[in-house]
């Protein structure tokens, strides 16, 4: 009887140890498959008092009652200490705890465009940023751009990620670039550095770059043949010519020469006739055909018609003026004469120098020959 009673007594104390262990975490739950507690919990009693239930986390701060008897008392969740379950692997939960993704791993993730791992590079179709390459990101894609300069200025030598060589293909990259001095690479990668030329973007459609801008009353008068640059670094000067080896490079890559003084009256021939007569007499007789699409002379239109043309200006021995076609001369050149009109009939004074800024002979009806005119030789 005294063993059983001492065996009795062991396990009331055993059993008071195991429920005072029980009692002093009365509120502890599994996390739910949910990530937030049970709403309603049964609260275990003691004494026939109602043990309070704990706060239930949340995400965000809001205001939760804990009734113990017959008090009640108000906290608050706090956002920190949530311990809901599982934690969220959101872009938004990303963001604010650190960017889990790395450029360079070899896989797009996040806001990567692209990532091609030790392939990426600032020349390749995936930049060191892992951003796709696109003209205007400021790295030159090899093989696809020319240049990138990271703005939509097409006067600066580069537009739509091209290095332009000519008005022309400014304009065919831009058709709003404006008219006025851009800068561009005659010879392309040849050792000529970028050069600033003046733009026509508007007559005959646009794209010519300007060799020469001759004011009437102050002309250059040289033949185009010869080297006689006029403020080669100021194309917008009102007296202008490029250095002859820019006036060459021009013309290679182009298709067409004009020439006028800004009204109707106009010549337009090939290129290759730039620096017609060179191989000429060193004297005014050096003069040949040309033969020009188009010519226009106070209205009277020819197109490919050969006009006899004088190469040599006032400025090389007072000859009859530089580029001129004298239409009652075109003997010198076994062509037929007044070859506007036709019928030997003249539109101009008797052996007017049409065309030329520094003529000998004087036409007052024509472009060229006014006051105010000026000439302009382009190529596009």
């Amino acid at each position: 009887m005294r063993a059983q009673r001492s065996e009795l007594v062991a396990g009331v104390v055993v059993a008071a140890l195991v429920t005072g262990c029980l009692e002093s975490n009365p509120w502890f739950e599994e996390p739910t498959a949910s990530g937030a507690a049970a709403s309603t919990t049964q609260a275990p009693t003691t004494g026939g008092t109602t043990a309070a239930p704990p706060p239930t986390s949340s995400t965000s701060a809001e205001s939760t009652t804990t009734t113990t008897g017959s008090e009640t008392t108000g906290l608050t969740a706090d956002t920190e200490f949530s311990t809901s379950w599982p934690l969220s692997t959101s872009t938004t939960e990303w963001f604010s705890t650190g960017d889990p993704w790395t450029c360079g791993d070899g896989v797009p993730e996040g806001p990567e465009q692209c990532d091609e791992g030790a392939d990426n590079s600032d020349k390749g179709a995936c930049t060191t940023l892992c951003t796709t390459a696109a003209c205007g990101d400021g790295f030159v894609q090899t093989g696809v751009e020319m240049c990138d300069d990271a703005n939509f200025d097409p006067s600066d030598g580069c537009v739509a990620c091209v290095v332009p060589h000519s008005c022309k293909e400014i304009l065919d990259n831009d058709p709003q670039a404006s008219q006025g001095q851009h800068w561009v690479d005659l010879d392309g990668p040849e050792p000529m550095p970028l050069i600033p030329v003046y733009c026509d973007m508007t007559t005959a459609g646009g794209g010519w770059t300007l060799l020469e801008r001759s004011p009437r009353s102050d002309p250059i008068g040289r033949a185009l043949f010869k080297d006689a640059p006029e403020n080669p670094g100021n194309p917008q000067a009102p007296r202008y010519r490029m250095p002859r080896g820019a006036m060459g490079a021009a013309a290679v890559i182009s298709t067409a020469m004009r020439l006028d003084c800004g009204g109707s009256d106009y010549l337009l021939t090939a290129p290759q006739s730039l620096f017609a007569g060179e191989f000429g007499p060193p004297n005014c007789t050096n003069a040949g055909p040309v033969l020009y699409q188009e010519a226009e002379l106070k209205q009277y239109k020819l197109t490919n018609v050969q006009l006899c043309t004088v190469f040599v200006g006032l400025g090389d021995g007072q000859c009859a003026g530089a580029w001129s076609i004298d239409e009652e001369n075109q003997y010198d050149c076994l062509l037929q004469a007044y070859p506007w009109a036709g019928n030997n009939e003249a539109i101009s004074p008797p052996s007017a120098d049409a065309f030329a800024v520094d003529p000998q002979q004087v036409d007052a009806g024509h472009d060229c020959h006014k006051p105010d005119a000026v000439r302009r030789i382009m190529v596009r």
